[in-house]
């Protein structure tokens, strides 16, 4: 595979298109100003101190900066996070063998995914060249799908990020060849020319055996999580197994009918204290509790800690329903009570259930609206 549209920003001019771009995405498109208090107002541009040490990658189309990411071998530089990353457990490779990559941008007029699997695979092809064995990144949940889809492992619980919002880990193995074909990811191509082992897999799988069964796929999974769900949700509930019912979101769904919601869907670990989604912030991913137990906090008071229980949600509850259907902003967080395990939903892929399969979709959103109708009535008490 070509990749010679993709390049590394070797002038300070090229890295300031970067950060412009980058603060085109992050600041204007997504509102995060109050979020990445380090960008510049009167340069447009979003940097912070991990680049003063990162590759950065980047494409252009027309003249115009279209995309970029950057990635920071370890080193002699502490990373970002990479305590809560537990980098230091993935064993030789530690500190000299391991990165992070952060911060892709799009810009907003990018059409398709052809320059994205471009940026990608290069980034992937260096790695390989500099022999790099495990890539990190903290993932937001609507991510889940596209870098699972490339190969990256969930392989621990999420945390708050201490500056932006919920993450969750994943690892590139990058010599992974076995797992790279399995998902039919597009590095396979590339991982064909260098050498492959499974040690890398054996290592994460020694460390973190839950890294093994957390893809979900159209491929891979979705006979796993039917499974989970027939353990988990149903038999807690004492619900009846017969075909057809499942509490909650999966009311009068088939087995089937659910597998195809499955394909849809990442199994995500939370630890308390943990907020996955909090109020003000955007995101569209509905999540559907399968075991434990989390806290709906509403706020009292103008401060960030001035926030009261309003009710407590358990296994087959689904919480992020409001801001999916209205596509506005997060009206409450939902912390983890307990180490506890969430279905997250992309919300694209939702969007396109109508298209995919109506009868799932109407099923689904007639189920989303009788958990609204219950919780309005619920707080209405009529």
């Amino acid at each position: 595979m070509s990749t010679s549209e993709i390049e590394i920003a070797e002038t300070e001019g090229e890295k300031e298109e970067i950060y412009r771009l980058r603060y085109q995405l992050y600041i204007e498109e997504m509102s995060g100003g109050s979020r990445h208090t380090e960008a510049d107002v009167a340069t447009r541009e979003l940097r912070d101190e991990s680049d003063k040490h990162a590759i950065q990658f980047y494409g252009r189309q027309g003249g115009q900066m279209m995309i970029c990411a950057r990635t920071n071998i370890r080193g002699v530089h502490p990373l970002e996070c990479e305590e809560q990353l537990e980098m230091r457990n993935f064993g030789a490779a530690f500190p000299n063998r391991v990165t992070l990559s952060s911060r892709l941008a799009l810009h907003p007029k990018l059409q398709g995914s052809f320059m994205l699997k471009r940026l990608v695979c290069r980034m992937y092809q260096f790695f390989c060249v500099q022999k790099i064995s495990f890539d990190f990144i903290d993932c937001h949940p609507r991510l889940l799908p596209m870098y699972s889809r490339l190969g990256y492992r969930l392989y621990k619980p999420g945390f708050r990020h201490p500056k932006y919002t919920y993450v969750i880990p994943m690892v590139l193995v990058l010599d992974d060849l076995e797992h790279l074909e399995e998902v039919r990811s597009p590095f396979a191509s590339i991982a064909r020319h260098f050498p492959h082992s499974t040690k890398g897999r054996e290592l994460l799988l020694s460390k973190y055996p839950a890294a093994e069964d957390t893809l979900l796929s159209s491929d891979v999974g979705a006979k796993a999580f039917w499974e989970l769900l027939r353990s988990r949700l149903l038999e807690k509930r004492g619900a009846a197994e017969r075909p057809g019912f499942f509490p909650g979101l999966f009311m009068g769904m088939s087995a089937e009918d659910i597998n195809l919601l499955a394909t849809l869907g990442h199994i995500v670990r939370v630890q308390p204290p943990d907020s996955i989604v909090s109020i003000g912030e955007s995101g569209r991913e509905v999540f559907v509790i399968i075991d434990g137990s989390f806290q709906v906090l509403a706020s009292t008071g103008p401060g960030m800690h001035d926030k009261t229980i309003i009710k407590m949600l358990g296994p087959g509850d689904v919480f992020g329903e409001m801001a999916f259907l209205t596509e506005g902003i997060r009206c409450a967080s939902v912390a983890a009570a307990e180490e506890s395990t969430v279905l997250v939903l992309n919300a694209k892929a939702l969007d396109r259930l109508s298209t995919v399969s109506p009868k799932v979709a109407v099923q689904f959103f007639r189920n989303l609206a009788r958990i609204l109708a219950i919780r309005l009535r619920d707080s209405l008490k009529f």
